[in-house]
């Protein structure tokens, strides 16, 4: 599989589902295209694959993933505004871990499992 999103208006609508991310532990196993978050969350790691990236297990995407952080955020613990969605242009999350707060995450339509 080559790391794409689908049509723009696709991913908008969130065709690939949700999936809420709560607690400290990293979520490693679900690719997204965007989030929001709770007000004032606060996030310990995101990172990511570049678009149009060739993988096809979780091992694949660990190995291409880079961080995130400087792309959207001046340090990584800045709070989160809740009522934003959150998007890294070019790139897929695929590894999220907060400090505090929530995050609703929009799931790419095809996803990677193990």
């Amino acid at each position: 599989m080559n790391a794409l999103f689908d049509r723009q208006i696709n991913e908008l609508l969130a065709r690939g589902g949700t999936f809420d991310i709560t607690g400290t532990d990293a979520v490693t196993n679900k690719q997204s295209w965007g989030f929001n978050a709770s007000d004032g969350a606060v996030l310990a790691v995101i990172k990511g694959i570049p678009l149009k990236t060739a993988v096809t297990t979780l091992a694949g995407i660990t190995a291409a993933e880079v961080d995130l952080q400087d792309f959207f955020l001046t340090a990584l613990t800045d709070p989160l505004f809740a009522g934003v969605i959150y998007r890294v242009d070019g790139y897929i999350i695929t590894n999220v871990q907060l400090t505090s707060g929530s995050l609703h995450c929009y799931k790419t339509n095809t996803q990677i499992i193990a």
